[in-house]
């Protein structure tokens, strides 16, 4: 009987280390035909204040006094909000989890196969009451059993679970001026710089997290002696990463930005992304506004098809240069009192200018054709729906109620300071949408509501419309719009992150072109070596639906597809695009030697470090495949 007993145990031993050694780099669960998915899984605390979980807004200021003369009132937590930022920026794909509002549960990780969804984790969840009675070992289950990786933020590491994945103790955190340095070698910090610096213009009281490593954990990144960044490799082969510092200012580093890509990339081992160098977004409002024959501050002439050739069109050409513009559909006719097509209309208006928007939209014309003009939309008429009650716009003279900024506001009413209907919104994006695409023989993709005007309660909020109406980007800087989130606002444009926003010269507007239209060819000088491209290509990046899978078998392989949808990655039908594949130092280990990458069945060159993988144009499914050549 003891001799049974023995054998079995020496049987389970055996067993225990075949387990271990064979998953030491493509960990599992038992399994040695592992994948590991390109999807990460954000999980939070109580940051997303949309109870709906549509919109991602800065965060308010908390209900708490600061003390400072300056800023009374203590701002919210902006990690989740730069998260959905950066995410959206690099096009990696990621779904949240909220633990305010979900039961954490298994299988939010598993397939109805029992396989993981997702390549890593990030975990980001603030200590709050909010949340429903998490069970944090669920956490520990999908690292250490099924091979999912892990990224925990800065103080947001309380959790004990956690802090055992992890291999650190956390001791709490106060404020320091201390630069943060690298201190090792690795994979996630090659090309950082030695020592971090914050963004321009970005300053304020930042607190140090205090750690302490425990086995396993390796700090590459230090603050005054303190671990700031560590990593450790569980004995299943599972990767994790913690990265430290103040949660409302460590995405204010451009050395962390690319900390966190390169530790989503390290802990899936690959990763597919989008980054921006020297880009820019060139843009220019008003074309068709009506407010430009009757504002008297705002009043010039429509530009002529003369102008717009000389001085738009020339320079982008020899520049190979896009302008984005924000084109109106409609016109107010003061004499029917009802809107018209913007680009029908010739006459001379009651200061005695001639307006003749029929030449302008031949020069207009012109440059989408040659590809040198992007259509975007400015609403349908740049004016308020309701120009007839009190104070009352129609037939008031020029020096009166016209001269009033207010009526020249369409999603919002800023001259009754009130808003405006989400049903007349909505309908007025679609028509000018619509009316556009008629006019220009093209879809608009990016929205904006003229002069900032807008509505900001929930049931009328101009964004959650705009992204309603089936846009993909508002404003100029001014967010993402999609169909499964708003992200009101922007951070991180002119970095690798996001490419730069700027105005047309001299003013952002025609209105500036007709004062000074020489000025506008001088934007190529004050950016020297810039790409100035469309904002349909940057929208068909972010809205890019793409998937990937590494799996382990006697020959591992890496597939991508990359899945442009036919309305927002529209610029992609005719337009051939690139990503930035990146493969961690251990997966390059485990495909080894020379390897063979074809995109939809056809090989392209390939080094063994970052590099841009051509997609030819067409828009649906394209597919890349990384092996080893045979």
């Amino acid at each position: 009987m003891k001799l049974k007993i023995f054998l079995l145990r020496l049987f389970m031993f055996f067993i225990m280390m075949f387990s271990v050694s064979s998953t030491t780099g493509f960990c599992s669960s038992g399994d040695q035909n592992f994948i590991k998915p390109f999807r990460v899984i954000v999980i939070i605390g109580d940051q997303w204040q949309d109870p709906m979980s549509y919109m991602v807004t800065s965060p308010e200021a908390l209900d708490e006094f600061s003390g400072y003369s300056s800023n009374p009132d203590v701002s919210g937590p902006t990690d989740f909000y730069h998260l959905m930022i950066l995410l959206k920026s690099w096009a990696i794909p990621f779904d949240v989890i909220r633990l305010d509002q979900q039961f954490l549960d298994r299988n939010m990780f598993l397939g109805a196969d029992g396989k993981p969804m997702y390549g890593t984790i990030i975990w980001d969840v603030n200590q709050s009451d909010k949340l429903l009675h998490p069970d944090y070992t669920i956490i520990k289950e999908m690292v250490e059993s099924y091979g999912i990786g892990l990224i925990a933020l800065s103080n947001r590491i309380s959790q004990p679970e956690i802090q055992s994945v992890l291999g650190l103790k956390y001791n709490g955190s106060w404020e320091s001026v201390e630069k943060m340095k690298v201190t090792g070698k690795h994979f996630l910090t090659n090309g950082l710089n030695s020592t971090f610096l914050a963004d321009e213009g970005v300053s304020g009281n930042m607190q140090r997290q205090q750690v302490e490593t425990l086995k396993g954990a390796n700090t590459i990144i230090e603050q005054g002696g303190y671990p700031q960044s560590t990593y450790r490799v569980l004995e299943s082969g599972s990767r994790v990463v913690w990265i430290g510092h103040d949660h409302n200012f460590m995405f204010r580093f451009r050395d962390m930005r690319t900390l966190l890509r390169r530790a989503i990339t390290w802990t899936i081992g690959y990763n597919l992304y989008k980054t921006w160098g020297k880009d820019i977004i060139m843009i220019m409002d008003d074309p068709g506004t009506a407010q430009n024959a009757w504002l008297e501050h705002w009043h010039y002439p429509a530009l002529s098809e003369e102008i717009i050739e000389e001085y738009l069109i020339k320079p982008l050409k020899e520049h190979n240069a896009i302008l984005n513009i924000n084109f109106v559909a409609g016109f107010v006719n003061d004499k029917n009192q009802w809107v018209e097509p913007a680009w029908t209309q010739q006459f001379v208006d009651e200061f005695g200018v001639k307006q003749d928007y029929v030449s302008s939209k031949r020069g207009y014309d012109e440059g989408v054709k040659l590809g040198v003009f992007e259509v975007m939309c400015h609403g349908l008429t740049h004016m308020q729906p309701d120009l007839s009650s009190k104070p009352g716009w129609y037939k008031a003279p020029l020096d009166r109620e016209r001269a009033e900024v207010g009526w020249y506001r369409e999603f919002g009413d800023t001259r009754r300071h009130k808003e405006i209907p989400a049903a007349e919104q909505l309908w007025r994006m679609k028509t000018s949408k619509a009316w556009i695409t008629h006019q220009f023989g093209v879809v608009p993709l990016q929205f904006c509501a003229g002069g900032a005007g807008a509505s900001f309660t929930y049931h009328n909020n101009t964004f959650r419309l705009a992204g309603q109406a089936g846009f993909g980007w508002y404003g100029w800087s001014n967010g993402y719009l999609g169909k499964d989130m708003v992200i009101v606002g922007w951070d991180f444009s002119g970095t690798g992150e996001s490419p730069l926003f700027i105005g047309a010269l001299p003013n952002g507007h025609d209105f500036g072109i007709t004062k000074a239209p020489e000025k506008f060819a001088t934007v190529f000088t004050e950016y020297p070596g810039y790409r100035f491209m469309g904002i349909n290509e940057f929208i068909g990046y972010l809205h890019a639906a793409n998937s990937g899978q590494l799996i382990n078998t006697e020959t591992p392989k890496l597939t991508f597809t990359v899945d442009y949808d036919v309305h927002y990655c529209s610029f992609f039908k005719n337009h051939p695009s690139n990503w930035i594949l990146e493969l961690s130092d251990w997966v390059k280990e485990e495909l080894g030697g020379t390897l063979l990458v074809k995109v939809d069945g056809k090989p392209v060159p390939f080094s063994k470090t970052s590099f841009n993988i051509p997609i030819p144009e067409g828009i649906g499914e394209h597919y890349i495949e990384i092996s080893k050549m045979k």
